[in-house]
């Protein structure tokens, strides 16, 4: 199922515990940023995620402050015990964003358990994070990845963690 969470096109699989997205702005800069990533946050604490690929390209240069609530609001509140792994797709075009990530990764690791991995491109993400046993689902997630009409927006839940 493809989902639209404002800034956020999401591809979310229950059946294969896996939820994939990638920044996909209506506008440019990082306006709904917080309000997007919070969607995100909402689908994975329902527990039925196990693996997650963040596909990076397009998204802009994370600011300082957007670097600060990542560390202490999110990445807390998405490091749930359903998740086993999540794949990262570094564009290599942008090092300043791969630095971010490496570093926020570094400073969260106290309460990160899952395994996670970096990727050039998102075949290979995808690859992973699917396994032998689940890999003849790829071609369908590919597909309806790229061929799905506009998706539509996901209504907000209502959550107690200010953003």
């Amino acid at each position: 199922m493809i989902l639209r969470l404002l800034d956020i096109r999401a591809q979310y699989e229950p059946d294969l515990h896996l939820l994939r997205f990638q920044w996909h702005p209506t506008q440019p800069g990082l306006r709904h940023f917080r309000a997007s990533m919070n969607r995100v946050a909402q689908l994975v604490e329902q527990g039925t995620v196990h693996s997650a690929i963040l596909d990076l390209h397009q998204l802009p240069n994370l600011g300082l402050e957007e670097q600060f609530w990542l560390t202490t609001t999110w990445l807390p509140r998405v490091s749930v015990p359903a998740i086993q792994q999540i794949a990262l797709v570094l564009p290599t075009s942008n090092m300043y964003n791969q630095m971010v990530v490496e570093s926020l990764i570094r400073v969260s690791r106290h309460f990160i358990h899952y395994d996670i991995q970096f990727f050039a491109n998102i075949e290979s993400a995808l690859d992973w994070s699917l396994g032998d046993a689940r890999a003849s689902a790829l071609p369908q997630l590919q597909h309806a990845w790229h061929h799905a009409p506009a998706p539509p927006q996901l209504q907000p839940v209502p959550v107690s963690i200010a953003s």
